[in-house]
This record gives structure tokens, C-alpha cells and sequence, in this order.
């Protein structure tokens, strides 16, 4: 959605446009969950409530306030969220109306002086993680219970990433931002001491590949990123009978499998590494068996011969991993098989000019822009990027059309070859 955003309004303008986005919000029905809507009215006015809430904050803060609580407090903020997350702690209090328990019972399971365990679950407090009913008692609120199946991602995101962001000026200094011939490519290598990228790095240590597999699932069911938007922006069922799909870095098959289950005419074979392929065999249904299959495939390596029959070739979330060079090996070696009438449909997030997008759209395209330049040396693109990778990897590869379903992150972008 573009907002035109206005540089000083006034507080009682932003009052306005926030009565305005929770009258439209209070019309939703029961039964959908502002969090999870994908009626467009109410996106759009969730957009606008996030936006002015902002700007108010901000406004009645004053700029010499937000900054001194960013370099402050935020820090704080996340040391103490990945503290209780590696503990664990969400699972130590009990559930349920008020149930609370004694920060030194959490403390002896945990092997922390209870005085210290009590101050950094009270700086977690003041930003909605638990709460105190009583002195020393600690009991659940809706952010610290969501912790719990947000655990897999909280963990990739504060073990993983945040050591390769905090190493960024280092890799800025000592990679000198990234030029050819330097030995490092990402401030990951820095973070975590080794000269390999983040894929061959976890290939070799299976706890972190388990915890990228976790927060892989968690962010594709449900959200901007679920994969219920692959499913429904492209014309699947108009491929006719017998057609046939190919996954390029499907991981263990769980987009391969939605599309299969929603489309009888599909035939999808999903090519990952051959690490993957046990488990991804293990969790084909047995109804799909027949229709989905797992091929253990490299794609920096060419093509085999089944990929020349297939009628769409899928990247789905896997060019912003690389770099520019990396991704025309990946899109040659698809260009290279692509039968007459074929596509490739690449599935990822496009940049758009700053101011484009609304408060929250943006920040998180800028924080995952940063995170692939932070962990892979790599990218999100804007269009353009994206039309010029494609005319570099072969000339002949025109983007043919373009779909963005509603609450969806990401654009399926339908490539042909047109000579």
C-alpha cells in the first residue's frame, strides 16, 4: 500500500487517524483475529493505526528521547529477551488465571542468583514480558505466553543473528564493504569466527540447521510470509493435467506439498540437499506419495534432464540468500533447461523507494535487507535489481507478469524466455 506520509502532523490529526482506523478495525467480524485478517480494508487501516501510533510516540518523545532510549534501553531490551528465551524461562511459570510462581524457585532451575534473575525479568517487564502480582512472584502476560511457540525463531534470530549484527562495523572495516577479494563476505564470518558461509557452516553443526528449520516453519505458517501466498498468487490449476513443478531449494517440501494437496494436477519434485532428503521423505503424506517427490540437487550444479519437462521452475526465498554473482549461476543453470512455453517463478520480497510502504511494511523490509547483508552478504532487491539480475543471467528472460497477494511479503515474479 503507498502512504503519503505527512512530515509534522499535529497530535490531534494523528488522534483522528487513529479513531478513524480502530472504528474501521472494531467492524471486523468474531471470528477473524486482527492479527491474522486478510480483508485488504482492515490491513490497510492496521497499517495506518501502527503508522500514527508511531509518529505520536515519537512526536511526544521528543527526538533527543527516542535516541537515547534506542542506544540505551533497546540493548537492555534484547539481552534480556534472548536471557529468558535460552533459559527458557516461559516454560518454568504456569499457565493459566492467577497462577504465578516464586522467582527463586525459576532462579535454583536455572542455576541464577535469584537476585540478579529478578532484576532482568523486571527490565523485561517493562516491556510486556511477564509480570510481578506480588513481590518475587512471577506470572505470564500474552507476550511472555506467545514465547513459547515463537522459541525456535527467537533463538535463530538473538544466537545467530544478532552476533553477526553487533560485528557489522568490523566486517564494514575489515572487508572493506565487500570488495571481491576480501576474506570475509558477511559480518556472520566475523560473529562466529570462520571463514565459511552460513549454509556450510550449519551444514556441519546439525543443532543449528534444526533451529533454521524451526524458524523456516514458524515464519511460513502464517503472516506476510506464510506459504498459503505461493498457493494462491499463480494460476496453478491452469498448467493442465499432468504438470509438472519443480521446488529449487524446497528445503524438506513443505511448499511442494501445500501445492500438491491444493492442486490434483501437480506433479512436484523438490531438489534440496541430500541431508534434507529423510526427513523430507518422512513427511510426504502417503496420499502425495505418488505426486510429490524429493531430489537431492545442488543449485549451483547444472540441471538434470527432468528439470527440461518442467513446466514451472519455483525459487522461492532463494536469491536474496546470494549475491549477485552466486544468483546468475542459480538462474543460468534454470535458463539453460527452460523448455519452450516453461516459467520460472521467482518468489520474493521487491524493494520499493523509501516512504512507499507503511511504518511497519518498511521497517521490517529495511531489518531483512540488513539481515542478508549481515548473515550471507547478500540482498533484498528492488525491481529493477531484479530485472537486471535476469537480463545478466540470459538476455532472453523477461519478467511476463507480476502478483503480490494481499498480506503477502513477497511478489511471485512469472519469468519467459522471449526471443
Amino acid at each position: 500500500m503507498s502512504v503519503q506520509v505527512d512530515i509534522q502532523p499535529t497530535l490531534a490529526h494523528l488522534a483522528g487517524i487513529i479513531t478513524a482506523s480502530v472504528s474501521t478495525l472494531e467492524q471486523l467480524p468474531a471470528s477473524q483475529s486482527l492479527h491474522e485478517t486478510r480483508s485488504e480494508d482492515a490491513l490497510d487501516a492496521r497499517s495506518v493505526l501502527l503508522n500514527a501510533c508511531q509518529q505520536v510516540i515519537r512526536k511526544v518523545m521528543g527526538p533527543t528521547e527516542v535516541l537515547k532510549n534506542m542506544a540505551l534501553i533497546e540493548k537492555h531490551n534484547l539481552a534480556s529477551l534472548r536471557i529468558i528465551n535460552h533459559y527458557q524461562i516461559f516454560d518454568m511459570v504456569p499457565q493459566g488465571d492467577n497462577r504465578s510462581t516464586p522467582v527463586t524457585e525459576i532462579a535454583a532451575k536455572c542455576h541464577i542468583p535469584s537476585d540478579i534473575l529478578l532484576r532482568i525479568l523486571r527490565q523485561a517487564m517493562t516491556y510486556g514480558l511477564f509480570w510481578e502480582p506480588s513481590v518475587g512472584m512471577v506470572a505470564h502476560t500474552e507476550l511472555s505466553k506467545e514465547m513459547i511457540r515463537l522459541s525456535p525463531l527467537l533463538s535463530y534470530q538473538l544466537e545467530v543473528c544478532l552476533p553477526s549484527s553487533l560485528r557489522l562495523p568490523d566486517w564494514l572495516k575489515a572487508a572493506q564493504a565487500g570488495k571481491p577479494d576480501s576474506e570475509y563476505k558477511s559480518a556472520f564470518q566475523i560473529a562466529h569466527a570462520t571463514t565459511d558461509t552460513w549454509w556450510s557452516y550449519a551444514e556441519k553443526r546439525p543443532d543449528l540447521i534444526q533451529k533454521y528449520g524451526l524458524y523456516m516453519a514458524l515464519i511460513t505458517n502464517g503472516g506476510p510470509h506464510d506459504v498459503s501466498h505461493v498457493v494462491s498468487g499463480f494460476a496453478w490449476g491452469d498448467l493442465g493435467e499432468d504438470a509438472v513443478v519443480i521446488d529449487v531449494g524446497g528445503a524438506d517440501g513443505f511448499v511442494g506439498i501445500a501445492l500438491a494437496q491444493a492442486y490434483p494436477n501437480l506433479t512436484v519434485f523438490v531438489q534440496d540437499s541430500i541431508n534434507l532428503k529423510e526427513g523430507a521423505d518422512a513427511k510426504i503424506p502417503p496420499a502425495l506419495k505418488s505426486r510429490v517427490f524429493f531430489q537431492p540437487h545442488s543449485f549451483f550444479e547444472p540441471q538434470s534432464r527432468l528439470a527440461g519437462m518442467a513446466d514451472v521452475l519455483l525459487l522461492r526465498h532463494i536469491l536474496h540468500d546470494w549475491d549477485d554473482n552466486d544468483c546468475l549461476v542459480i538462474l543460468r543453470h534454470l535458463a539453460a533447461v527452460l523448455q519452450p512455453g516453461a516459467s520460472i517463478i521467482v518468489a520474493e520480497q521487491v524493494l520499493g523507494q523509501p516512504g512507499t510502504y507503511d511504518w511497519q511494511t518498511e521497517r521490517v523490509m529495511r531489518a531483512l535487507d540488513m539481515q542478508m547483508m549481515t548473515q550471507f552478504g547478500s540482498k533484498e532487491r528492488t525491481f529493477d535489481d531484479w530485472e537486471k539480475l535476469f537480463k545478466a543471467a540470459d538476455p532472453t528472460l523477461q519478467v511476463v507478469g507480476m502478483v503480490q497477494p494481499a498480506g503477502s511479503a513477497d511478489t511471485l515474479m512469472e519469468l519467459k524466455k522471449v526471443v
